[in-house]
């Protein structure tokens, strides 16, 4: 698992934290767009496999993967969590739903590593690379990420949502 030095932490403190005026709610939202975009650019290389590989876009994937998702995990679990934990009542499946989420967090961070190694090997031209492995790989990543945000707008955001109505 990939881990981030000070200068890093830094960066992610920068570019993951909300600015002035902006709730942490919808700072999650224009995180999910952001995610969501870099799923439909690893669709975009899956779907190009064998053959008609983008290479600069293999590159870009893989430099934007780990500090995107690992930047959005840090805000979601540094900033997210303890606000609704401290805000949010009500909802018995809370604590699992957190928990839940932390988890695929974890195993998102675990996967990124071998991800980013991958795309950089499509973007030099690797033929040993198996394209097969590699969009599956990509398949599994970026079909993961979607469901983890949907999970987290249908669950995490509705709890909070009603609390904000409250």
């Amino acid at each position: 698992m990939q881990t981030i030095d000070n200068a890093d932490r830094e960066e992610f403190e920068k570019r993951y934290r909300p600015p002035k005026g902006v709730s942490a709610v919808e700072w999650l939202k224009t995180i999910h767009g952001e995610q969501l975009e870099l799923c439909r650019e690893l669709e975009d290389i899956a779907d190009s496999l064998p053959a008609e590989v983008n290479r600069q876009k293999c590159i870009y994937a893989a430099k934007a993967i780990g500090p995107l998702t690992m930047g959005a995990h840090r805000f979601e679990e540094d900033v997210l969590f303890p606000w609704v934990e401290q805000n949010v009542s009500g909802h018995p499946e809370l604590a699992a739903t957190l928990e839940r989420l932390k988890f695929e967090h974890f195993e998102d961070e675990c996967f990124i590593e071998e991800l980013t190694d991958a795309l950089l090997r499509l973007g030099a031209a690797d033929a040993t690379l198996n394209p097969e492995a590699t969009g599956y790989m990509l398949r599994g990543y970026f079909v993961s990420m979607r469901r983890h945000i949907a999970f987290e707008q249908e669950h995490l955001l509705a709890m909070v949502g009603e609390r904000k109505a409250a």
